[in-house]
């Protein structure tokens, strides 16, 4: 029962394929094709195959992560494919975990000869496997909410702000305007009215995930640190309480930013910021006077801190009233308002090789391989560049958004030159973390005094060659041309039963996958 059904969602794609498509920023590319299940079905043109001269014994199915190198996976002989949805019939592939994947086919023969070689490999189809809903983290601010999604392949129009009364069952969807993964809103509460609050998000694969309800005003008085710095990486909740954010600065001094929630008719006359190191206890950093009235437009201000060194800070601010009331100070066991990651070195990353080959019919193929590390490494963290110029200061694409997908700390990428013009360059590579540092590295050879000294990657591997059609002297009779020639002169022709390049779906109306090859 399970096999029939895994063969009903993988046999989909073939019909309804994907939910939403986009197009590589590189000219050539494919087309992307975003999809929810681990599970997909590759459709083959067996009819095609059946009609030609030279048939394969077998048909191989090639498969890549992430720019990686191709990796086989399974092998068929035409007349066995796996039967998929709308009676279409090709390979059933199930992916380890999500990615970027590209696929292609390759035709094996009795003889064993394969068709292209496994060195003149190029991708047919390119599927995003997200199987993982976005996640969504939400907290209450002053009268409105903030919030921030995580999520790689984020729906740019898929994130929904929703409110409801608490003793209703139906929730208002907010359309007065369009809201990013990483947003906030508020709204003017009459006195006495308390509001439930929730956010959904969609990625490109259709996949939705669901924020915590949350309400405001918020059910007690607290304050809420915000660092000021990079997009903070959210952990997992493990209750129905906000769990504390995480957030990354490159610098010692920052400025941590505080809202107060609710505050009596005395207002607000200091705020006190703790902070925790390490494992440690809790220590006041200072408390830092203050004036904030209910009638003030703004309820939020900034607490300055300069930490000694890197390393992992929690901090909770405490306000006090202009009556001099405040909370107790935060115990050893209570968790902080906010974390953050104190990182001011740049991540080691280093191009450890470059192999130049003959490559497919876009161009010669360069494989790039490195190695990345930092403990706060961005998702997708490597940028691959080259120039005409190693000073330059602005570099062109090779491709961005890369992950280590070899190791922890390693990655390889393949590249395929298109432009004919392009025979030397060099290749730069990037890496950046969460709190902004990026390191950088010039593909190159180390001198004597140990410094890397760029250097050139040559693509041009075509040895020139030259015929003699004739010799002439003085009186030399010119002779006239040759109709005839050896068997060996004469142009080849390219075999038939070649895999032809498929014909892309259109972006829009949400077709079926092209059958390959």
């Amino acid at each position: 029962m399970r096999r029939k059904h895994a063969l009903i969602v993988a046999g989909c794609i073939a019909i309804c394929v994907a939910i939403a498509p986009e197009a590589r920023p590189q000219d050539g590319d494919l087309q992307a094709y975003y999809w929810p299940h681990r599970t997909v079905g590759i459709p083959v043109d067996t009819e095609r195959i059946g009609k030609l001269p030279n048939k394969p014994s077998a048909l191989q199915l090639y498969y890549s992560v992430n720019r990686s190198a191709f990796q086989k996976g399974p092998k068929l002989p035409p007349d066995s494919m796996q039967q998929l949805d709308g009676g279409k019939r090709g390979f059933l592939f199930t992916a380890e975990r999500d990615g970027d994947y590209e696929f292609t086919v390759q035709f094996v023969y009795p003889d064993g000869s394969t068709s292209p070689r496994a060195d003149e490999l190029s991708p047919q189809q390119r599927i995003v496997i997200d199987a993982t809903p976005p996640a969504v983290q939400i907290q209450p601010s002053s009268n409105g909410v903030e919030w921030r999604t995580k999520d790689d392949y984020l729906d740019p129009a898929g994130v929904t702000l929703q409110c409801k009364w608490p003793t209703s069952t139906e929730w208002t969807t907010v359309t007065e305007r369009k809201f990013r993964g990483d947003d906030s809103y508020a709204w003017k509460l009459p006195p006495g009215k308390v509001l439930e609050v929730r956010v959904v998000a969609r990625d490109r694969a259709g996949n939705e995930g669901v924020s915590q309800i949350t309400r405001i005003p918020p059910d007690a008085a607290s304050a809420v640190g915000f660092p000021k710095g990079p997009t903070a990486d959210w952990p997992a909740t493990p209750s129905n309480l906000p769990a504390p954010r995480i957030d990354y600065v490159n610098t010692l001094k920052f400025d941590v930013d505080y809202a107060v929630q609710r505050m009596g008719r005395s207002g607000i006359q200091a705020a006190h910021l703790f902070v925790l190191k390490s494992q440690g206890t809790w220590e006041l950093v200072k408390r830092f006077p203050v004036r904030l009235m209910p009638g003030d437009k703004e309820h939020s201000l900034s607490l300055p801190y300069e930490a000694k060194e890197e390393g992992t800070y929690g901090f909770y601010v405490l306000p006090e009233s202009g009556a001099g009331k405040k909370a107790d100070d935060p115990r050893k066991d209570d968790s902080p308002m906010v974390y953050v990651v104190v990182d001011t070195t740049p991540p080691y990353v280093q191009i450890n090789g470059v192999q130049v080959k003959k490559g497919g019919a876009r161009g010669p193929l360069v494989e790039i391989t490195w190695k990345a590390a930092d403990p706060n490494l961005m998702p997708q963290p490597i940028s691959l560049e080259w120039s005409l110029d190693a000073k330059a200061t602005k570099w062109n694409e090779i491709k961005y958004r890369l992950d280590n997908n070899l190791t922890r700390d390693s990655g390889r990428y393949s590249w395929e030159v298109p432009d004919e013009n392009l025979w030397k360059f060099y290749i730069r590579i990037r890496a950046v973390d969460k709190a902004s540092n990026t390191g950088e590295h010039i593909w190159g050879q180390r001198d004597p005094d140990g410094k890397n000294q760029p250097a050139e990657v040559i693509v041009d591997l075509d040895v020139p060659s030259v015929t003699i059609p004739r010799v002439r002297g003085g009186n030399s009779p010119t002779p006239a041309p040759s109709g005839g020639g050896s068997s060996d002169s004469q142009p080849k022709i390219p075999p038939t039963d070649l895999p032809k390049p498929i014909d892309l779906p259109k972006p829009s109306g949400g077709p079926a996958l092209p059958a390959i090859p």
